[in-house]
């Protein structure tokens, strides 16, 4: 077995995730102060692999977990016959302060071997082909046990010896041999004591037992069905008396039926209240009738509304057509024509008036031009600048003239008015008439069909006699309706009478359902009643008739009750059984008391014979136990153990030895196990080991942890290819480190070999450094070369 790499988290003092890769590692180192961790990694890997480490039980796991973590996960990878391997456990805090092993397994690869903490154990012994015990003395070298054995006295030598040997067992034998011997002489005295207060019946009690036995098993037997017989006929018993019950409560259910109050009058008041309801309708249809013509006949003549609609219209139609007259166009279209012509007159003056003036302004023409002059304008004559405007009077003429053409157009512009004026009144009055004339002709379309004045008085006055005579008929119509409604509330209630009497009769046939009443041929209740009723006399004879016959029924199923009853009783009596029901329970207990008596007697018989072997194997047992423990003394088959393995461990040794001293040493034991070293360098003098310096030793206890190694290793059919030395060196002067050095140099030509100190010096020595550095958050690990 050669470990790969080894991861821990929260494990002892690594809080944090740490790797240590040894693939392809043939020496390592591993060093670090003292208490950081470095042996916290071989007991991780220990861990994963058999789920315990040296220095605790193999129960107790919750101490690897990190101070302040809930959890411990650890995992190796190991090569083992040319494949590699990976095991893996994780730890989990419980509540208490315990822990347990959630999670293990041991993979080849992807694929999972085993699963759960004692299988993959189980897989890891039987695939390294060693125990935890022997995993812990050959692959995790306890070569300093060795160092103090070489020098020990016997008892402690003795104590060693025992432990790395494994020799334990062979104490616990002993031991255990003598705890057999004592429980054995303990069981043979318990039983003579158990013996000595067994009660034996006689053989007379137990005869009269078995006997009475006999009679009981020969009762039970028919007891069951004897019982089932007496409980069958106080069945027919019970059903005989029911029957009695059942028809006499049947006679008095029938008995109690009577004809409901008015049976005979109510068919007469429901005819007489049915013709009321009749008649009443009849008239109240009559009038409703009437009413309906009065109704339809006011339907057809128009209403109120349409009545002063119609008279409204005349009444606008001769307005319109007095409006017409009003309007008069000729007398409009002949003042437009006499504004014309006086306008023509006035035109006509203006136009003499314009030429006289004209006239004579050419014959005072200076004149005119002097009144056209403007002061610094130039002349139209001479077109030199104005300087001064001669004071010229008006001619006389001149000005009378103007004056008449000023009046002449006055009188022309007043025409022109008068003529507009004329012309707008003639298109007014002309408007107004084609709008009147619309209206009068809209109003007589919608009179066209329309009753005239008097035709509208005739039908106001029909109206008045329809509406009187409408009244009079929704008074008549009131009244009969009125009549109508008492009449069928009488019918009514009369009918509820009815209905209550069916249903009356409904209940007298659930009543007496069971004697299936006849069903009723007619409707009418008052005459199913009367048929129930005659039918229920008939019933009542026939019911008389079987009662008779039940009550003898129940009188003679009650005497073959009480014949069975007392035959049992009399058979339970002479066998000595309590008489009380249910029978069967008592002869079985009876039965299983007598059984239980006779049974206790077959085992206090068993008991005995019983106790009598057990004495005998129990003196057997002792005698056996105590034989085994004497020759398993610590000075007898133990010694002769030790002898062996110490002659065994010597030669294993002294071949080892030879090798790492190059031939110097070799070792030597007597019977009593002391050791001494002959030293071939010194003419194969033997002297004692306390003469051995540190470096000399350290090879000596070295051969004897790698001849153990070796030998428990073969043991178990397995190859030793990994050694790990974890203690020993802290004693060693620098020659003796430097001897130290080379021979674990050497031993790494075959074999993986890892040392954990402190020692610097010897540290430095390896091919492969890892150095453990204890920080507050937890240990991590660094590689150095």
């Amino acid at each position: 077995m050669r470990p790969g790499a080894i991861r821990v988290e929260g494990f002892a003092s690594y809080r944090s995730p740490v790797e240590v890769d040894l693939s392809d590692v043939e020496f390592f180192s591993l060093s670090g102060a003292t208490g950081s961790g470095k042996s916290s990694l071989v007991d991780a890997m220990v861990f994963a692999l058999y789920g315990r480490i040296p220095k605790l039980g193999a129960r107790a796991v919750a101490p690897v977990i990190s101070a302040g973590s809930e959890r411990a996960r650890v995992s190796v990878d190991f090569d083992v016959g040319g494949d590699t391997f990976t095991a893996v456990r994780l730890v989990l805090r419980s509540k208490g302060g315990g822990a347990s092993v959630k999670e293990a397994r041991l993979q080849r690869g992807e694929e999972v071997i085993a699963d759960g903490a004692s299988n993959v154990t189980s897989a890891v012994e039987e695939l390294l082909r060693l125990r935890f015990e022997d995993f812990t003395r050959t692959v995790v070298l306890p070569q300093g046990e060795f160092a103090r054995f070489l020098t020990a006295d016997k008892a402690e030598r003795q104590a060693l010896l025992r432990n790395l040997l494994g020799l334990d067992i062979y104490t616990e034998m002993r031991s255990l041999a003598r705890t057999k011997e004592s429980v054995a002489k303990d069981r043979m005295e318990a039983a003579r004591a158990r013996l000595a207060s067994l009660e034996v019946p006689g053989p007379e009690d137990i005869a009269s037992a078995r006997a009475r036995l006999s009679v009981l098993e020969s009762l039970a037997g028919g007891i069951v069905e004897r019982e089932k017989n007496l409980a069958d006929r106080v069945d027919s018993l019970r059903s005989a008396a029911d029957r009695v019950t059942s028809l006499e409560n049947l006679r008095t259910r029938l008995s109690s039926i009577e004809a409901p109050d008015r049976l005979e009058e109510l068919g007469a008041l429901v005819d007489a209240a049915s013709e009321e309801v009749s008649s009443s309708a009849e008239l109240t249809e009559r009038a409703a009738n009437e009413i309906s013509r009065i109704e339809k006949e006011v339907a057809g003549l128009p209403n109120a509304e349409t009545l002063a609609s119609t008279r409204d219209a005349h009444g606008r139609l001769k307005e319109r057509l007095e409006r017409l007259e009003d309007l008069d166009i000729q007398a409009a279209e002949a003042r437009v024509e006499q504004t014309t012509m006086a306008l023509a007159d006035a035109k006509a003056r203006a136009a003499e008036a314009r030429s006289a003036v004209e006239t004579a302004r050419q014959s005072h023409a200076a004149h005119a031009l002097a009144v056209t002059l403007e002061m610094g304008k130039p002349c139209p004559v001479c077109n030199q600048k104005v300087g001064s405007i001669p004071e010229r009077d008006s001619p006389p003429v001149l000005a009378e003239l103007e004056e008449v053409e000023r009046q002449a157009a006055a009188d022309q512009d007043q025409a022109a008015e008068a003529l507009s004026q004329a012309r707008s009144d003639a298109a007014s009055i002309s408007s107004a008439r084609v709008e009147v004339e619309d209206q009068i002709d809209g109003l007589r379309q919608v009179l066209a069909d329309a009753p005239d004045p008097a035709e509208l008085d005739e039908i106001e006055r029909r109206h008045r006699d329809l509406a009187e005579l409408l009244d009079a008929g929704r008074d008549e119509l009131e009244h009969h309706q009125a009549q109508k409604r008492a009449a069928e509330k009488e019918l009514e209630d009369l009918t509820d009478a009815v209905r209550s009497i069916g249903r009356s009769l409904m209940a007298a046939h659930q009543a007496v359902a069971e004697l299936m009443p006849p069903v009723p041929e007619s409707d009418d209740a008052l005459v199913q009643w009367k048929e129930f009723l005659s039918w229920r006399d008939e019933k009542l004879a026939e019911l008389s008739h079987e009662i008779e016959g039940a009550v003898k029924a129940a009188s003679d199923a009650d005497a073959a009750v009480v014949e069975l009853r007392d035959e049992i009783i009399t058979d339970l009596e002479s066998a000595n059984v309590p008489t009380e029901e249910p029978y069967a329970v008592g002869v079985t207990r009876e039965l299983q008391l007598l059984k239980s008596f006779n049974d206790k007697i077959e085992s206090v018989i068993e008991q005995q014979r019983e106790l009598e072997e057990a004495i005998t194997d129990a003196s057997s047992a002792a005698a056996l136990a105590g034989a085994l423990a004497g020759h398993l003394k610590a000075d007898g088959f133990e010694r002769w153990l030790m002898a062996g393995a110490i002659a065994d461990l010597v030669t294993g040794a002294n071949d080892r030895l030879a090798q790492l001293s190059k031939g110097g040493f070799s070792l030597a034991s007597d019977e009593f196990g002391s050791f001494s070293i002959i030293d071939h360098h010194n003419a194969n003098e033997t002297r004692s080991v306390a003469t051995l310096s540190g470096g000399e030793t350290f090879l000596v206890s070295l051969s004897l942890a790698l001849s153990l190694a070796e030998t428990l290793a073969a043991r178990g059919g397995a190859d030793l290819e990994t050694i790990i030395i974890d203690e020993g060196f802290g004693t060693l002067d620098d020659e003796s480190l430097d001897t130290v050095a080379s021979v674990l140099e050497d031993l790494a030509g075959g074999l993986m070999v890892g040392v954990i100190t402190h020692v610097k010096e010897l540290a430095a020595r390896a091919p492969t450094r890892f150095e453990v550095v204890r920080e507050p958050a937890g240990s991590r690990v660094e590689t150095l070369s």
